[in-house]
């Protein structure tokens, strides 16, 4: 992050006096060799614990209009981003006989935004954390505003390969808001207010994300043309992008209001050690895995629960929309309780395990049984608005804030490359299952077996960051606001060790084979998704 955002804590908002001591004297106990003495002198400046906790106070008074602006701007930022995602969803059997594909082409549609979104947003995430959020906000408004452009052209050629380009480029920006969106709040607010912050952008996504999928097929037959569904998703991204403009205005008058004196100690702590990506702890990578099954779950499904409903449950188009909605409702109304409820009592770990058990319900009760789908869409809402919270949260918690960018870049980028590759499975296996079974309220019997098991695995993997959490950390990730101060306590010389280590010129001793193992596996399933998504869409 640049200058253009209020200091943030160096450890999650808990990075207390008594923990500079300690890392402080942690450099001559460990024998480490600092390189230029960087990170001693940074702790030095920052030493000073009372004096820096007024002048954050201080600075925050004086800032709170520009805070309030801040919000604001931020969660409108994505609204268009949002907005287009699931009109694509909702219009499933129309893109499919307008452009004559196939379901698995349809999947290699859909996948080519979470394709691009494999990679991108941990380069977003280190670009934002070098060179700020004014720069990154700017440049994947544009995308999104000119690829939702794209699409909407594509829709009077009636030209597969011209929409393809068009959400390559839409979800080259749509991947880069949200990190950008969740910087800027980490950055803003701390402590008790980020948990409730970043529960309001989650909402405030879910509402745009419910609307484009009831309003896709009434603006498609009130102009009687599919592509006016696409046109309205341009006009919403270009309203964001102006207010995004609105928002880098804004930060350009923080600079200019600020003396340069204030600048230079905000930032100090924006410095980014890339050399910290070794050494995330091994509950981050869970977490990583966690999005990579329940996030690609959550994804995947949404892109293809409006023809289920059409197919499973002999309902029309417009119905078919509308109930597919409801999908998105829980978080709207969840979400907001849920930030208050994380500070008040805690318990990511148990909100984690319970979203991934109810995903798995969902899919069995749509799938297999005759019950109304919109029990079975509720049920899955409550997943969908539990999971995302417990999890950008519990990352807040235990990544220095100076590599948070990066952090929620990787969250971000596994859960696009378990979206990409799901996609693609659930487009060969409806292929597989037409065949056999035709167009019919069976046709997706395959998809709904293979939903169950992803699900059955994602919660054996909150199940594990439950215990490691419980046994291993303290229950930091359990903890409310006023138990973490004791949590962090316990954990705090495990928690410091990674900017120890990456600080050190000889920080390749410290490294050891497992410190690499979860970016080689990364890697591995990121070549994977690339290679599914291009053959798919040849």
């Amino acid at each position: 992050m640049g200058a253009s955002t209020p200091d943030q804590p160096l450890l999650g908002g808990e990075f207390s006096h008594s923990t500079l001591e300690s890392l402080r004297s942690s450099f001559d106990d460990a024998g480490l060799t600092v390189e230029h003495g960087e990170a001693r002198r940074r702790l030095s400046s920052a030493s000073s614990s009372g004096e820096l906790t007024e002048f954050e106070r201080a600075w925050s008074q004086r800032q709170r209009g520009f805070q309030v602006l801040a919000l604001v701007c931020t969660l409108l930022i994505s609204v268009g981003s949002h907005y287009s995602a699931h009109t694509l969803g909702a219009l499933k059997s129309t893109i499919k006989k307008e452009l004559d594909i196939t379901n698995t082409q349809y999947g290699a549609l859909q996948s080519s935004v979470s394709a691009v979104n494999t990679v991108l947003p941990i380069l977003g995430g280190l670009f934002i954390d070098y060179f700020g959020t004014n720069s990154g906000s700017l440049i994947a408004t544009s995308l999104i505003m000119l690829g939702n452009l794209i699409i909407s052209l594509s829709t009077h050629t009636q030209s597969f390969s011209t929409m393809v380009a068009g959400r390559i480029l839409y979800g080259l920006g749509s991947g880069t808001i949200t990190v950008v969106q969740e910087t800027i709040l980490g950055s803003w607010f701390k402590g008790k207010g980020l948990a409730i912050t970043i529960a309001i952008q989650i909402t405030t996504s879910r509402i745009a994300s419910f609307l484009s999928m009831g309003t896709a097929i009434p603006i498609a037959n009130r102009f009687g043309f599919y592509g006016a569904a696409f046109w309205a998703n341009f006009v919403v991204c270009a309203l964001s992008f102006g207010i995004n403009l609105v928002y880098i205005g804004a930060m350009r008058r923080i600079r200019r209001n600020t003396s340069q004196n204030v600048l230079d100690r905000l930032r100090t702590k924006h410095k980014f050690n890339p050399r910290l990506v070794v050494f995330f702890f091994g509950i981050y990578w869970m977490i990583i895995v966690e999005s990579f099954t329940l996030g690609g779950g959550w994804n995947s499904f949404l892109h293809i629960n409006s023809e289920l409903v059409k197919l499973r449950f002999g309902v029309n188009d417009a119905i078919a929309a509308w109930s597919a909605s409801v999908s998105q409702i829980m978080p709207i109304f969840l979400v907001p309780f849920l930030g208050w409820f994380f500070d008040l009592y805690g318990k990511r770990t148990d909100m984690l395990v319970l979203s991934t058990s109810t995903f798995t319900i969902s899919m069995l009760l749509l799938g297999f049984t005759k019950a109304n789908p919109l029990i079975g869409l509720v049920v899955f809402s409550i997943s969908l608005a539990l999971g995302p919270l417990a999890e950008i949260t519990a990352i807040s918690l235990i990544l220095p804030s100076n590599s948070l960018g990066t952090g929620l870049g990787i969250y971000k980028s596994a859960m696009n490359t378990g979206s990409t590759i799901v996609d693609i499975v659930v487009g060969v296996l409806q292929d597989r299952g037409s065949r056999v079974l035709e167009d019919s309220e069976n046709s997706y019997d395959y998809v709904m077996a293979f939903f169950t098991a992803w699900g059955a695995v994602s919660t054996l993997v909150a199940g594990t960051i439950f215990l490691v959490d419980r046994f291993k950390w303290s229950s930091l990730l359990r903890s409310n606001a006023s138990d973490r101060k004791e949590a962090y306590h316990v954990v705090k010389a495990k928690i410091n060790r990674p900017m120890l280590y990456a600080a050190a010129t000889n920080w390749r001793d410290y490294a050891a084979l497992w410190n690499y193992i979860p970016l080689i596996i990364l890697g591995c399933l990121l070549v994977v998704s690339w290679v599914l998504f291009a053959v798919k869409l040849a």
